[in-house]
């Protein structure tokens, strides 16, 4: 769709310069395809982005996000996406053994949940 130019300050790529020639008008497609652009150059960046999230609260979470999940049918994993308000659709493709490790997880909070909250007996 458009062209980013890229030019690193460091050789470590903890930097970066870069300009978007020709671009005066945007439309939410542009945008779209900006984002998808800045993410790649930020995956190229260094620090990384960490592998461990970071510490709660951050941001307010997004409450009750839109979500769809279907079996991959090549993988046998599930490939999942949560629509976000500002980044779009996100997906995510989880082998079959992180879909049952995250199934434990929701049950095991399901059942926390019940204990804290079971009614109190008269």
């Amino acid at each position: 769709m458009f062209q980013v130019q890229v030019d690193w300050l460091d050789e470590e790529r903890s930097r970066a310069r870069f300009s978007l020639p020709g671009r005066e008008e945007w439309t939410a497609e542009h945008i779209t395809a900006l984002m998808r652009v800045l993410g790649e150059i930020r995956e190229q960046m260094s620090p990384g982005v960490p592998e461990a999230p970071p510490p709660l609260p951050q941001l307010p979470p997004l409450h009750a996000p839109r979500y769809r999940t279907v079996l991959h049918e090549f993988s046998g994993g599930s490939l999942i996406q949560f629509r976000h308000p500002s980044l779009g659709w996100l997906q995510f493709l989880l082998p079959s053994v992180e879909r049952r490790r995250m199934a434990e997880h929701f049950a095991s909070q399901e059942a926390e949940w019940e204990h804290l909250h079971r009614p109190l007996s008269p």
